[in-house]
């Protein structure tokens, strides 16, 4: 899948606004109780970092619960989108940028299923290495078999790769958590079985 994930920002970057339009503009249901667990007993100070902040919903909740947020993209269309709504954005790929210092939560809705099954175990050793000890990596995943691109919701073609909740144990062991919930839902979207994952880094040993 060579440059799928190139095309697929592409199709991001240039339908800014389809995007938008087609999104819940809320967090409720499942997403939301997604988000709370990975924030619970998570100091009012820790430093989160989240992938794909798209228009800013996700971000926003977080700080209804007060906590601040850094908000990245890879599409500069969706940080541009993210400066005009009043947040502090600035453009990364998780695929190509290194992070910047070490986060207590690293959280990315619905991007890790835009990568292919290689560069998805990348992404977990790379987000594993950015994190506290006891910090987290919240995301989630379309639930299914195989990988394909569609063209719905954007009219331009995006690289979807799909997760059987049972694979993802192993991958998260390799990659070096210690611990992770695994939370298969239910939505009321075109594509419904999604994945829901928090998963946690080692604390260190007591000597």
């Amino acid at each position: 899948m060579s440059g799928s994930n190139d095309q697929t920002l592409r199709a991001y970057d240039e339908n800014v606004r389809a995007y938008v339009e087609g999104t819940a503009q809320a967090v409720s249901g499942p997403p939301q109780q997604w988000m709370d667990r990975a924030l619970d007993g998570l100091s009012p100070a820790a430093r989160i970092i989240e992938l794909g902040s798209a228009f800013g919903r996700d971000a926003a909740y977080l700080a209804s619960r007060h906590f601040a947020v850094e908000c990245t993209d890879a599409a500069p269309g969706f940080v541009a989108e993210l400066v005009a709504r009043g947040f502090q954005a600035r453009r990364f790929n998780v695929l190509t940028d290194a992070f910047d210092g070490a986060y207590d939560l690293i959280l990315a809705n619905a991007v890790l299923l835009h990568f292919d099954r290689a560069q998805f175990a990348r992404v977990l050793e790379k987000a594993r290495a950015a994190l506290t000890p006891g910090g987290r990596l919240a995301f989630s995943l379309k639930s299914g078999e195989g990988e394909g691109w569609s063209s719905a919701k954007l009219g331009a073609p995006r690289y979807f790769c799909y997760w059987r909740a049972e694979q993802l144990a192993p991958l998260l062991r390799e990659a070096g958590f210690a611990d992770w919930s695994i939370v298969e839902a239910r939505m009321n979207r075109a594509h419904a079985d999604w994945i829901y994952v928090v998963a946690t880094a080692p604390q260190p040993q007591c000597p």
